[in-house]
């Protein structure tokens, strides 16, 4: 009796979670679930993102995140004509970023990062280029 009920338990989580996955596969949208404000840095965001999303985005931030953390970051953010003087200070000191908020369109891109050992958040911008798809157009710092 037990088991009978134990294992309808178990198929109904498994039919809930295969439901979801299904839903989360068939939906166009970045962020499932979103909750709190990525403008605020001490304020709480909490997202749930789409696990089949395009992750090619995130790559380039994560690189260009790499990037700011070295010698080059001044240079780096000279070309993309942002502030350098608190962003190079603020990355070299923190090591771990995580995604908090991640805005699509069909020209642009919208990155929202959390520094935690700052207590602050980096917003990454691109746009489309037509020959080699999304560049980075700009980086702030959310203090």
């Amino acid at each position: 009796m037990r088991s009978k009920r134990f294992l309808t338990v178990f198929l109904i989580l498994v039919a809930l979670i295969g439901s979801a996955l299904v839903w989360a596969a068939r939906s166009h949208r970045v962020m499932l679930y979103q909750q709190g404000n990525p403008e605020v840095p001490q304020g709480r965001a909490f997202v749930i993102m789409n696990p089949f999303r395009n992750r090619r985005p995130e790559e380039v931030a994560d690189e260009l995140m790499s990037d700011l953390r070295t010698n080059r970051c001044e240079q780096i953010l000279r070309d993309l004509n942002s502030d350098a003087s608190q962003v190079c200070l603020i990355m070299k000191q923190n090591k771990g970023a995580r995604l908090i908020w991640r805005q699509d369109e069909s020209t642009s891109r919208v990155l929202v990062y959390h520094l935690p050992e700052s207590k602050s958040n980096l917003r990454i911008t691109s746009r489309r280029d037509p020959e080699v798809g999304f560049i980075v157009s700009g980086v702030s710092l959310i203090r």
